[in-house]
């Protein structure tokens, strides 16, 4: 049996097209199953490898961006999600996504006292642009083989940006920073890894960045392509091997 990614939609989700074609192209079976089924047949997830948020507007973003899709996970499958991480499984959060996962406190334990949230960018505007990152961790898995690249990817958001209670808060769980500032976040944060490093949250969209045709520029989109897709071939990866010792 293939590694297998289940990636959420519907209720205002909009990318979950694009994320499913990126670890299809990475060599997973993928599958997109609506989240309200998910909510109401929990035990699905146990089928899974892989875990995707995508992004989009989930609810309308009504309340904040993420709340209220987080709020009925919580109710109904944050146990499930909890077992999943325990099971050595991965779990991604793209922009909307990851505003659902810094709302279920997911880069803290899933505490319900967070010291960390996203917010409406410091100039007020919504993003709309491609922009560089530098890769900070290879310590968790999506990561390995990436320390010290630079990406470009796009960026489309209102709240990304990440504010931190205590000013002692570890860097350690920051997996990618704008290579400029963009948004007035948190040690030019753009993406966060959990202590385990299974759990990746970003606010641009790697999913975007496989298909040439979007990009704004021409010269060395195939090497920043080929740089983009590791992420996705190293959760595939991973789940392999998992999967040969028996874990998964």
């Amino acid at each position: 049996m293939g590694v297998k990614a289940l990636v959420l939609c519907g209720d205002g989700i909009n990318c979950e097209r694009e994320l499913r074609d990126a670890f299809i192209f990475s060599g997973a079976e993928s599958k997109t199953i609506h989240v309200n089924e998910v909510l109401e047949h929990p035990e699905i997830l146990r089928d899974f490898d892989i875990l995707g948020f995508p992004g989009g507007f989930s609810f309308g973003d009504e309340l904040r961006s993420g709340k209220i899709l987080a709020e009925k996970i919580r109710f109904k499958l944050l146990d499930e999600i909890k077992n999943f991480v325990n099971n050595k499984k991965l779990i991604i959060g793209i922009c909307n996504g990851f505003q659902v996962l810094m709302q279920l406190g997911a880069f803290e334990n899933f505490s319900i006292s967070r010291q960390m949230t996203l917010t409406t960018n410091d100039h007020g505007k919504f993003l709309d642009f491609w922009t560089k990152l530098s890769v900070e961790k290879t310590s968790s898995p999506w990561f390995q083989g990436l320390l010290g690249e630079e990406l470009y990817l796009p960026a489309r958001h209102k709240e990304g940006r990440i504010l931190q209670k205590e000013k002692n808060t570890s860097q350690d769980i920051i997996a990618l920073r704008y290579k400029e500032p963009i948004n007035g976040s948190w040690e030019n944060t753009a993406g966060l890894i959990d202590k385990t490093g299974q759990i990746l949250g970003l606010m641009p969209h790697p999913e975007v960045a496989l298909f040439p045709w979007l990009y704004p520029y021409e010269e060395g989109v195939k090497e920043n392509i080929k740089k983009v897709s590791r992420i996705f071939e190293n959760a595939v990866l991973y789940s392999k091997l998992l999967r040969s010792k028996g874990v998964l």
